[in-house]
């Protein structure tokens, strides 16, 4: 597959860069200094719970946290969502952890999918978290601030952090993977070879998954290149656009 659609990347796709950068303060929406507001706190544990309880596990609630970056100084009003973390042991579901991950992803993407619920303007996003990944995240570059809701209680403070953000390498390793979903589009539209376009958007997810990873574990954290690469095509709707057109490209394979 030929890449055709390079003039039509516009320049507003790339506008998200501008929310990267480090504010002075938390949210002045979510946070008096480092005490968050009572009434956000108390939303956002009723929900926490409420996710915990209509997933019925048989596992004990340790914790309910916000992470992100409404509990970090890289906020955005624009971008920025509730990232609620519901804590427990994994181990107490049972030994295949392989599957007790995916189960955890799937009643995520389920409760995240059917309810569109917002405080001051925020999303909310939910997610089920082992324990002890928790700490080891903690630990490393992967989790700036958390703060347990339960407890009422930073269990680690988020720290300013300078950086210089490439903005122009994030622009090009961006532009490779957003050209790809592109033409993808154009040659789904057109009735295109499904094996083809198939191939080139399971590349495409591999790169946007790989980048994500390698950026976390590898390239110095949440403010790597390719993290950023990561929230930029997060931001801008790319993600969102593959998924859909994986979607759609099945379909069309039944047509």
């Amino acid at each position: 597959m030929k890449i055709m659609k390079f003039f039509e990347i516009k320049k507003s796709d790339f506008e998200p860069i501008k929310s990267f950068k480090m504010k002075d303060n938390l949210c002045p929406d979510v946070w008096d200094g480092f005490k968050i507001k009572e009434d956000i706190r108390e939303q956002l544990l009723t929900i926490g719970k409420d996710f915990f309880e209509n997933i019925d596990i048989d596992a004990k609630l340790i914790d309910i946290t916000l992470v992100g970056s409404l509990a970090n100084y890289n906020w955005s009003s624009k971008y920025s969502d509730f990232d609620l973390h519901i804590i427990i042991n994994f181990e107490e579901l049972g030994s295949d952890i392989k599957f007790i991950i995916k189960f955890c992803d799937y009643a995520k993407k389920i409760w995240n999918r059917e309810h569109d619920i917002t405080i001051n303007g925020f999303p909310i996003e939910i997610g089920l978290q082992d324990e002890q990944n928790l700490i080891e995240s903690m630990g490393s570059k992967k989790m700036g601030g958390v703060f347990s809701l339960t407890n009422n209680k930073w269990i680690k403070k988020p720290e300013k952090v300078n950086f210089e953000m490439n903005s122009d390498l994030i622009i090009d390793k961006s532009k490779t993977i957003m050209m790809i979903i592109d033409d993808v589009e154009v040659e789904l539209n057109k009735g295109g070879d499904y094996y083809k376009m198939d191939n080139e958007l399971s590349k495409a997810w591999k790169k946007i998954k790989d980048s994500r990873k390698s950026g976390l574990e590898l390239e110095g954290g949440e403010f790597s290149v390719c993290n950023l690469v990561f929230k930029l095509l997060r931001r801008n709707g790319y993600i969102e656009k593959v998924i859909k057109l994986r979607k759609k490209l099945y379909e069309s394979n039944f047509k």
